[in-house]
C-alpha cells in the first residue's frame, strides 16, 4: 500500500478545508506512477441547507450519513524519479488554481451531499431490483 504524504491544506473561503496529499510509488526502474488527491472533508450536519425542510435535511444526513468526503485524484504514469517532485508541484499548484473557486463557492457542501444523498437513492435502486 503507498503511503499518503500531505502536501498542503488550505482553508476556503466557504470555511471548508481541502487537503492535498501525494501518493506517488514507484512502478519500474526510475518510473513512478505521480498521484496528487485533493480532498475535502464535509460534515453533513454542518452543511446549510437552502430552502429545506427540517425532516428531508434528517433524511439526507442519515442516507449520507454524518460525515462525507469529496476526493479528486490526479494521475500521471511513468514519470522519471528527477522529474518527479517538480511534476507533484506543478499539478497540485495547477489544480489548485483551477478548482479554487468551485471548492469555495458557497453552495458547494451543499450541492455535494444532495449529489451524494441522489447517488445513494439511485444505487439503492439498482441493489432492491
Amino acid at each position: 500500500m503507498t503511503e499518503e504524504k500531505l502536501i498542503s491544506t488550505i482553508p476556503l473561503e466557504n470555511d471548508l478545508l481541502v487537503s492535498f496529499y501525494n501518493e506517488s510509488k514507484k512502478i519500474a526502474g526510475d518510473r513512478w506512477q505521480v498521484v496528487v488527491i485533493a480532498r475535502i472533508q464535509i460534515v453533513t450536519d454542518q452543511v446549510h441547507f437552502t430552502r429545506m425542510d427540517p425532516e428531508k435535511r434528517s433524511e439526507i444526513i442519515q442516507v449520507v450519513g454524518k460525515q462525507i468526503n469529496y476526493e479528486k485524484k490526479l494521475i500521471r504514469n511513468f514519470v522519471g524519479e528527477k522529474q518527479k517532485e517538480e511534476i507533484v508541484k506543478a499539478m497540485f499548484e495547477s489544480f489548485l488554481q483551477i478548482t479554487r473557486p468551485y471548492f469555495s463557492h458557497r453552495q458547494f457542501a451543499e450541492r455535494f451531499v444532495l449529489k451524494t444523498y441522489a447517488d445513494s437513492l439511485e444505487k439503492r435502486k439498482w441493489v432492491n431490483s
